[in-house]
């Protein structure tokens, strides 16, 4: 019986980590269409924040954590813009690569913040990662663009990071569905505004290929893939989360590669490969491998 939760389990994670990992295809089709940066986050976060409003109504004493995480999401909401617009500025498998550096930041950010020694393994991974990271970045391709790009591609794993590290031991208990809805209550609240301030040329697609990406974005890449990797993480193993959680990284360059013609350099499958590796090193703090294995009250918000 357990062994076939565990199974269950495994099942969710590894749906959820290939529906996270088409968050990069939707965006890129949906850009193709004349949408921007801004516009591609607000859509992705509207069907969440649309069905967490059921679940948003929280206890009095529970209100400072739902501040917390309110402002967590607002913050996490502009680094992802970040992130998507980095895929729309830059090189796509670079800016998905520097997405998942965020071991790195995670052991940086729990040492110097939250005061956390960090293991061996969790140095190895991190080490990787920034091996990693220096594959991808070439300086003779730099510009000023992207700088700015490669900055604000690096405010998304460096947000999720601390987000780790603060949700593996928070200031108040609260249900994990709560803390998912006012997270992402967060990121509506921050977008609106800067969708607002950027006075987009072009709001809605403008094909049938655009309005499936909309859907893609907001439910097969977001939506779906958070409920079932809240169902599915409390069922299967840290081991077994961690390693099907890594495919979202296999399935965000593959897919650019497979459907939109991405030329996948040594240099980049070399990165990937080792940030694989870095996310499935076993770690003895537990916290690294992206909140994956950890219990429901630490997920983050994504």
């Amino acid at each position: 019986m357990i062994a076939r939760m565990a199974s269950a389990g495994s099942a969710l994670v590894l749906m959820a980590a290939i529906g996270f990992g088409l968050n990069p295809l939707f965006a890129r089709l949906l850009y193709a269409e004349g949408l921007g940066a801004e516009m591609v986050t607000l859509y992705r976060f509207i069907v969440p924040a649309f069905l967490l409003l059921f679940f948003i109504r929280t206890p009095r004493p529970q209100w400072p954590e739902a501040g917390r995480m309110l402002i967590i999401g607002a913050i996490n909401g502009v680094a992802i813009l970040g992130y998507f617009y980095a895929l729309e500025t830059i090189n796509a498998a670079t800016a998905i690569l520097i997405y998942y550096t965020y071991p790195f930041f995670s052991v940086v950010l729990g040492w110097l913040i939250f005061k956390r020694k960090a293991s061996q393994n969790s140095l190895a991974a991190a080490a990787l990662v920034l091996v990693a990271a220096s594959l991808v970045i070439v300086p003779e391709t730099l510009n000023t663009q992207t700088l700015i790009a490669i900055a604000l591609c690096t405010s998304a794993p460096l947000v999720f990071s601390f987000q780790i590290q603060y949700l593996s031991a928070p200031t108040m208990a609260i249900p994990a569905i709560k803390r998912l809805a006012w997270g992402t209550m967060g990121h509506i609240i921050i977008l609106i505004p800067l969708v607002i301030m950027a006075t987009p040329v072009q709001v809605l697609p403008v094909s049938a290929t655009g309005v499936m990406a909309i859907l893609g974005i907001a439910i097969v890449a977001a939506a779906l893939p958070q409920l079932l990797f809240l169902i599915g993480v409390p069922k299967t193993t840290p081991e077994r989360t961690a390693i099907f959680g890594s495919v979202e990284l296999v399935v965000a360059m593959l897919s650019g590669a497979l459907l939109l013609g991405d030329n996948l350099g040594q240099y980049e499958i070399t990165a990937m490969l080792l940030i694989l590796i870095a996310l499935l090193i076993k770690q003895n703090n537990p916290i690294i491998q992206e909140g994956l294995n950890t219990n429901l009250k630490s997920q983050p918000v994504r």
